[in-house]
């Protein structure tokens, strides 16, 4: 009895022959691979799908220092991204240097509100804090006088994220 109760305390892999001990040990390390391959794909996954800028590359937004001369950090908007085929209204979405969406802005060439144009606005699934409205003679990329329409996501105190 005593034997039996010292060979159940035993790892099972040293009561195995050698040959199974080598299947054992390459199927520990083949489910060791797989459990870190998945965790990393799963990681990799939740990254992506908490990423929102990467996922509105995806959706077709493009980085506007790509697309005109303009710079890529803009200090008081930060990295604006805008689907080229909505220009010039947008929305431009503006993120931090830390990837995180901070405003989304439509861009309204004046003579289209004196001529009471009406805009279908895409909206951009985010909480709003508050929005900035204010003129802008123009910039590459909107190069008409314009209004800007920020819809801000974060606080006005978090506004300083895109600040420098």
């Amino acid at each position: 009895m005593r034997s039996q109760v010292a060979m159940l305390s035993m790892p099972l892999v040293a009561t195995m022959p050698a040959a199974a001990q080598h299947v054992h040990s390459t199927s520990q390390s083949l489910l060791v691979d797989e459990i870190s391959t998945t965790s990393a794909l799963r990681h990799k996954d939740k990254e992506l799908r908490s990423n929102h800028r990467m996922r509105m590359e995806r959706a077709g937004y493009k980085k506007v220092s790509s697309l005109v001369n303009f710079p890529s950090f803009f200090p008081g908007i930060g990295v604006l991204y805008v689907k080229p085929d909505t220009l010039p209204a947008g929305p431009f979405l503006a993120y931090d240097r830390k990837d995180r969406l901070v405003s989304t802005i439509y861009m309204i060439p004046v003579d289209d509100i004196a001529n009471k144009k009406k805009f279908d606005l895409k909206a951009i699934s985010a909480k709003a804090d508050h929005v900035t409205l204010y003129y802008n003679s123009g910039h590459p990329g909107v190069e008409m006088p314009h209004y800007h329409f920020v819809v801000w996501h974060v606080s006005k105190k978090n506004e300083a994220r895109v600040a420098k």
